[in-house]
């Protein structure tokens, strides 16, 4: 039998979007990366805290604990930085959790970037399965909302 649409359990369940900014690529990668400890909660306004466990600045194997408000619920994780590369990617993944968050920045021009924001999800528990559909919308919009929320940051930041 020949099944449509299978379901690759082991593949993660992603979102991602992508926008351009008026902005040099290595001003954004500083924004997100560089700074990461003063401006990660302008564009995660549910973090409501965020200890980074082994100092600041961030840096590939930096270990940062973050409070995040779900549902009225406080809800607390720690991730990893797994990536680091100048003005190029920057990336971290739930230690707790099972996801990772990659920012891709890539220079279009002189004061243009493009930006992409990919969430990822890495397993969904067994009896979460029946509701990878809803599961995957949920993140498009996180996704959205995040890239969304980076743009007018970003092009703000531009226009001073």
């Amino acid at each position: 039998m020949d099944l449509k649409g299978k379901m690759n359990l082991q593949e993660p369940v992603t979102g991602e979007a992508e926008t351009v900014v008026d902005l040099q690529h290595d001003k954004v990668f500083d924004f997100i990366a560089t700074n990461f400890h003063q401006n990660y909660q302008k564009w995660m306004p549910d973090v409501v805290n965020v200890e980074f466990l082994d100092g600041v600045p961030v840096h590939k194997g930096s270990r940062v604990k973050q409070v995040k408000s779900e549902n009225d619920e406080n809800v607390t994780s720690t991730f990893e930085i797994t990536e680091f590369s100048k003005a190029d990617k920057f990336s971290f993944e739930g230690r707790d959790s099972p996801y990772r968050q990659i920012y891709s920045i890539a220079p279009l021009g002189p004061k243009k970037t493009s930006l992409s924001f990919r969430f990822e999800l890495l397993e969904v528990d067994l009896f979460m399965r029946p509701f990878v559909k809803l599961i995957r919308a949920s993140i498009l919009e996180g996704v959205e909302s995040t890239t969304e929320a980076l743009y007018a940051l970003l092009n703000h930041k531009a226009n001073k």
